[in-house]
């Protein structure tokens, strides 16, 4: 027990839903979270607002508040800068306090990030820097190339952005290929992928490749994996192995069509710093994804089973890269984020939530089963450190926020356009030119703030100073009176000024001059419910309104959303869902089988988990100790 003591491993699950996780640990289905709650202690958390990724894994790091540690939305409106500008929210740099890892650097111990928020640029060599930004963005600045599906043209109708391939016929067999190039925005160049239908010796349909560089064709049959690939491809004149592996999702009876899909390429020479480190765990548990599943899925290239085994891939290999930093890579503490349950929340709630336009009850089966597999798949995450309580480490499982079906969508800047509050013309893509000398407010990045445009302080402003409190004002009784004309609510369950908002954990310039928060099953996300052409306010979330576009793009994507967070209040109760997240702590300073009587806050867990272990508590940490959980208190 020794060698491991006072380690921590703080594992975290991006939306793990308490109202779910309950209902799996009851049935059965997570085990091994329900014997770490028995050795230790459980708590529901509140998110604080937004409740969304980037703003409460900094509450979680930090100990702080919003107002000061600065990250206030998914992008953040810096101070002087365009109202429709933002900065990136999950940098390092963006981030306005100090986090565990930092306070544990400078107290001289040693730790690891692995796809963890607010990690990267690294601050200090004393952090190893591993797996990407802990974004849930499909796209990533460390891959190669992002996932792909290659099409011949009778099967690539249908899916969304697939890389067609021209077949050749002849010898009996149908072939092709194709390149496999570095993504669109860099210039480089990568290997040539052969491919051909037929049998293998057993009789078994499917596909055999050759990826330039390699003299073996390898076989893979409907509906399974190839063995993974290490090809050299060059990056803005950088020489890089990128590894892929590739899955055969559809062929055609007599073999003439097929579609293949190819994981994101990743190098273990990107993902880390320092590369050594990367290089490390790439030798002892293979090559790793930092986005799964969720790409393919929404293009339809792959179906539900892709979409969980390639979230069970990525967690899997985040636990074990977990225990090998802490046993074998001298890592004090090691921080990890798995995404995974918020993708694909997001994909498929509709499904199994009667409350939900989508529900099927015909269909609700299949549903059912892959969202409880998704929480055993997290399950097995905490089964791959379970073991190492009896050596003394402190496993902290946390969430950030929950999910509640998402059943309408607000466009509150398509309101206030048509109250005169903004002008705007569409560009050539629809996406939105504002006309700033007539607009005197505008909402965003993500959700939750509206901006003043006011003049002295902003760029291109033109509210008068002593008109900006009656604006102000008139915002809110606006956002307040509106009604959904169908359903007869307020989508708008509250809005006030920048000042009142010190109450929900907000203050400082990042934060908007109007902030609201919709009621529940609703949502006011700008990003997903921009500016459009057709002016319209309110849009039902059901399946007869497909989405395109991608998050980022300027176009309207809510329907793509069967499930949200973040909007409302943090203790939302909605069909399935709830807004609450979880926390559970086992180690030698927590005491067993001890349930927190109220609910905590993220800010609490920082604080919490510096006092039951060595870790040090960072300097700017507002939160609570939880000292029902301590052993002492």
């Amino acid at each position: 027990m020794a060698e491991q003591q006072d380690k921590v491993i703080v594992i975290g699950l991006d939306a793990a839903v308490a109202s779910l996780v309950e209902e799996y640990i009851k049935s059965g289905d997570m085990p091994n979270l329900a014997e770490m709650r028995r050795r230790g202690g459980y708590a529901l958390l509140h998110s604080v607002f937004p409740g969304v990724t980037p703003v409460n894994w900094a509450s979680v790091s930090t100990g702080a508040y919003p107002g000061t540690h600065g990250i206030t939305d998914f992008l953040i409106v810096e101070p002087g800068a365009a109202l429709d500008s933002g900065v990136n929210a999950f940098l390092s740099g963006t981030r306005q306090a100090e986090t565990l890892w930092e306070a544990a650097n400078k107290a001289g111990l040693k730790t690891a990030t692995l796809n963890f928020p607010g990690a990267w640029p690294a601050t200090t060599e004393d952090n190893y820097f591993i797996a990407g930004l802990g974004s849930p963005a499909t796209r990533s600045p460390f891959e190669i190339r992002p996932s792909a599906c290659f099409a011949t043209l009778g099967l690539i109708d249908g899916l969304r952005d697939a890389t067609p391939v021209e077949r050749v016929d002849g010898d009996g067999v149908v072939s092709a290929k194709v390149h496999i190039l570095p993504d669109k925005d860099v210039q480089g160049s990568g290997p040539e992928l052969k491919m051909y239908t037929a049998q293998n010796p057993d009789g078994e349909a499917g596909i055999f490749i050759q990826l330039s560089g390699g003299d073996d064709w390898a076989f893979i049959a409907v509906n399974h994996w190839s063995q993974w690939f290490t090809v050299d491809f060059t990056v803005e004149g950088q020489k890089l192995p990128g590894t892929m592996r590739f899955k055969l999702a559809q062929l055609s009876e007599d073999m003439t069509e097929f579609a293949l899909y190819c994981s994101q390429v990743m190098s273990p020479a990107t993902y880390a710093e320092p590369v050594e480190i990367g290089q490390a765990l790439f030798d002892e548990l293979g090559p790793f994804l930092e986005n799964c599943g969720a790409r393919g899925y929404d293009r339809n290239w792959v179906g539900l089973d892709t979409y969980l085994e390639e979230g069970e891939y990525k967690g899997i290999w985040l636990a074990k890269a977990a225990r090998l930093l802490v046993e074998q890579h001298d890592r004090d503490a090691v921080f990890l984020k798995w995404h995974f349950l918020d993708h694909i929340q997001h994909s498929i709630w509709g499904h199994f939530d009667p409350i939900s336009a989508f529900y099927n009850a015909d269909e609700a089966e299949e549903y059912e089963e892959a969202m409880r597999r998704s929480y055993q798949i997290a399950d097995g995450l905490i089964g791959e450190l379970l073991p190492l309580l009896d050596e003394g480490v402190t496993l902290v499982v946390v969430s950030d926020h929950g999910h509640t079906p998402h059943l309408r969508a607000m466009s509150i800047n398509n309101l206030l356009a048509e109250h005169g509050l903004i002008t705007w013309q569409p560009n050539d893509d629809g996406v939105a030119d504002i006309d700033w000398s007539q607009t005197k407010v505008f909402g965003g990045p993500a959700l939750g703030h509206i901006r003043v445009n006011l003049k002295g302080r902003d760029p291109e402003g033109i509210v008068p100073t002593e008109e900006y409190e009656e604006l102000r004002q008139s915002i809110i009784q606006l956002l307040l009176s509106y009604q959904d004309e169908e359903t007869g609510q307020n989508p708008v369950a509250a809005a006030i000024t920048k000042e009142n908002a010190v109450s929900l954990g907000m203050w400082g310039d990042r934060v908007g001059d109007v902030v609201y928060l919709m009621a529940a099953g609703y949502t006011g996300d700008f990003n997903w419910s921009p500016l459009t052409p057709d002016g319209e306010i309110i849009a039902e979330i059901e399946p007869g309104r497909v989405s395109d576009a991608d998050y980022g793009e300027g176009k309207f994507i809510a329907t793509k959303f069967q499930s949200a967070h973040g909007c409302g209040f943090p203790n939302v109760v909605l069909g399935r869902g709830t807004e609450e997240a979880v926390l559970c702590m086992a180690g030698t300073g927590i005491k067993p089988d001890t349930q927190l009587g109220r609910h905590a806050v993220m800010v609490d867990v920082a604080p919490t988990i510096a006092a039951s272990t060595r870790l040090p508590l960072p300097a700017q940490s507002e939160g609570r100790v939880l000292h029902q959980l301590l052993r002492k208190s």
